[in-house]
C-alpha cells in the first residue's frame, strides 16, 4: 500500500472530521492541519522505549500482535493559542480550553479513523485508559511524544518537546493499526538550536519552576507539582511557558511557514 496516497486520505478525513466536530460542538480551539507518520511497530526504537523510558511502558503488539506500524499524528493550535499563553506565569484561558478540548476529541476522531480504516479490512486499536501517569510514577506507560520520534514526526527539544514541521505548539496521540505500509524513519537532522549550536536555550529561561537546565537534566517532579497546583486551583493540570514565545513555537527554527 501506497504510504503517501494512504496519509493523504487520512489527513483529509481527519480535517474534515475535525471540521464537523467543532461546529457540532461549539469548540472555540482551532488547530492547523495535522500531520501524520508511520512508526514501525516492531522497530528497534519502539521495542527500546522499555529501556529508554520505563519498563512499564507498552509495546505495540501489547494491544494488537499483527501490528505493523503505529498512526502518530500531530495536531497543530493556531498561532492565537500559543501568543495568548505567552505572558505571566500561569496558562491562559485559551491554552487550558485548547488542552481540554483537544484531549476530548481525540477519542472521537481515532473511532472515526478506526471506522476509516476497518472499512478498508485493517484492524486498530487506541492504547487508551492504560494508566499513563499516577504520583509515583511519573514517566508514561504509552510516550506519545517518542511513538511520533519514531514515527519521523521530529526531534527532540531541551523542553522535551518534539519539535515538528509545524513546531510544538500541540498535541500528539497516536492508533495501532496492521495497515501494510512502509514505515517512517527517526529523523537524523537535529532541529533544537540549542542541541544543533548550542543557541538558543530560551524554553528553560521561560520554565516559571525551573524545572529545565539546556544541557542538563530536566526534574519531571518538580514541574509535575507545578501542573497539580494549576490543577487545584484552575482545573487544568497544564502549563505551556516552555514551548510558547520560541523559535520553534510555530515551525522549524530558521524555517518560514
Amino acid at each position: 500500500m501506497d504510504s503517501i496516497r494512504i496519509k493523504q486520505e487520512l489527513t483529509e478525513n481527519m480535517v474534515r472530521f475535525i471540521e464537523e466536530y467543532r461546529e457540532q460542538n461549539r469548540i472555540s480551539t482551532s488547530w492547523k492541519e495535522p500531520l501524520l507518520g508511520f512508526a514501525d511497530a516492531d522497530g528497534e526504537y519502539i521495542r527500546s522505549l522499555k529501556k529508554l523510558i520505563s519498563p512499564t511502558h507498552y509495546l505495540p503488539q501489547d494491544f494488537l500482535p499483527d501490528a505493523t506500524v503505529v498512526l502518530s499524528y500531530f495536531l497543530p493550535f493556531s498561532e492565537e493559542i500559543g501568543r495568548g499563553n505567552e505572558e505571566g506565569e500561569e496558562p491562559s484561558e485559551g491554552w487550558g480550553t485548547a488542552y481540554t478540548e483537544t484531549n476530548q476529541m481525540f477519542p472521537e476522531l481515532n473511532r472515526y479513523l478506526t471506522a476509516f480504516l476497518e472499512k478498508k479490512g485493517f484492524h486498530t486499536v487506541t492504547p487508551s485508559s492504560i494508566g499513563m501517569i499516577d504520583d509515583g510514577h511519573l514517566f508514561s506507560n504509552w510516550s506519545q511524544r517518542h511513538i511520533a520520534y519514531a514515527a519521523g514526526l521530529g526531534t527532540f527539544g531541551v523542553n522535551n518537546m518534539l519539535i515538528t514541521e509545524k513546531g510544538i505548539c500541540g498535541r500528539f496521540y497516536s492508533l495501532i493499526t496492521d495497515l501494510p505500509v512502509s514505515p517512517d524513519r527517526p529523523l537524523k537532522e537535529e532541529r533544537c538550536l540549542y542541541k544543533r549550536t548550542g543557541g538558543c536555550g530560551l524554553c528553560a529561561k521561560r520554565c516559571p519552576t525551573h524545572a529545565l537546565v539546556p544541557g542538563g537534566t530536566f526534574d519531571q517532579y518538580r514541574c509535575n507539582e507545578h501542573l497539580n497546583e494549576f490543577e487545584s486551583r484552575l482545573g487544568w493540570d497544564v502549563c505551556g511557558k516552555c514551548v510558547v514565545g520560541l523559535p520553534c513555537t510555530y515551525r522549524i527554527p530558521g524555517t518560514r511557514v
